[in-house]
């Protein structure tokens, strides 16, 4: 078994001794001397169907650090690839000690997409805080591809949770900053709804939501809007770019609530209506994801405040 160099040999034996368990798959970059070939153990080979007679492998044929580079894995979404892509960027750079990351990946073995977690950290960096050896292990994950899915879905509304709009919401923020970019983040909440609830009790009041959340998915149909259930009957919708009138977005969807005309004999209109805030920025570099939130939601409160069933832009005035 032969390597390139003596710091890459000292760790592999090292970890060979470390983490020599049944299952442990682990694998390790030298960046100083190439950034495309790493160094795993057999439990990785037999992971990805490896050639166990070779002690290194092209991370464009099988990334261990997310494999977006690799036909065989199964991310399509360029955003997930851009955001693997910054993190790692990150963790070679010093900004961020640990790497951590979920991915597809097709076995047509046994032809089925299989989850995996990858972790990697830096076990050595040169003076300036740059990694030099990179190293990581990874674990499959009993996943099933349905699953996956359904960790990012409300499960009532069908729309993304609250947890995939943090994650979307941090991305574009991101995306911007670098593309110098509009973010527009729009709050909605549904007026009276306890009052409907208590009124019409539990399984109406999730019928209420269900057509709600509908109806801003249809308003809301350019591929770059993503439109999640923040929580409770609070909606929020992120856009990204230029081309999008957000005041006539926001009140695109206020309309489109009230036009279902869904009754509401406790509401101000009889109907459900819905209070709509929203907020627009070019993100710099200081930006970050709870000002847009309490900026969208200020103006929220604000249209609540005015008698509810409007829309209202946050200004400084709103502030």
């Amino acid at each position: 078994m032969t390597f390139p160099n003596s710091c890459i040999e000292k760790y592999y034996h090292l970890y060979q001794n470390l983490f020599n368990f049944s299952g442990v798959s682990w694998w390790l970059i030298d960046l100083s001397e190439d950034s495309n070939t790493y160094y795993c153990n057999d439990s990785m080979c037999d992971m990805f169907a490896l050639d166990k007679q070779l002690n290194h492998h092209s991370v464009k044929k099988t990334c261990p650090i997310a494999g977006d580079y690799n036909q065989n894995i199964a991310i399509k979404d360029s955003q997930k690839a851009n955001k693997i892509r910054d993190d790692y960027l990150k963790l070679t750079n010093g900004v961020i000690e640990e790497f951590n990351n979920r991915f597809p990946y097709y076995d047509s073995r046994v032809d089925d997409v299989l989850y995996f977690t990858s972790k990697a950290r830096a076990v050595l960096r040169d003076d300036k805080g740059n990694a030099i050896i990179l190293f990581g292990v990874i674990e499959c994950e009993r996943t099933s591809a349905e699953l996956f899915k359904l960790l990012k879905i409300d499960s009532l509304t069908g729309l993304n949770n609250r947890r995939e709009f943090d994650s979307q919401l941090d991305f574009v923020i991101n995306l911007a900053k670098r593309e110098q970019k509009n973010v527009s983040l729009i709050m909605c909440d549904i007026d009276y709804f306890k009052a409907y609830n208590d009124s019409l009790g539990h399984y109406q009041g999730d019928q209420c939501l269900i057509k709600v959340a509908q109806c801003i998915a249809r308003v809301c149909s350019r591929s770059t809007d993503v439109v999640c259930r923040y929580g409770g009957e609070e909606f929020a919708i992120i856009c990204y770019g230029e081309n999008v009138d957000t005041a006539a977005l926001a009140e695109d969807i206020r309309k489109g609530v009230y036009e279902l005309t869904i009754p509401h004999f406790q509401g101000a209109e009889s109907l459900v209506t819905l209070s709509v805030g929203f907020v627009t920025m070019t993100p710099d570099a200081d930006t970050t994801a709870r000002e847009f939130i309490e900026k969208a939601d200020s103006a929220l409160y604000r249209a609540k405040d005015q008698g509810k069933n409007c829309s209202i832009e946050f200004t400084l005035e709103v502030a």
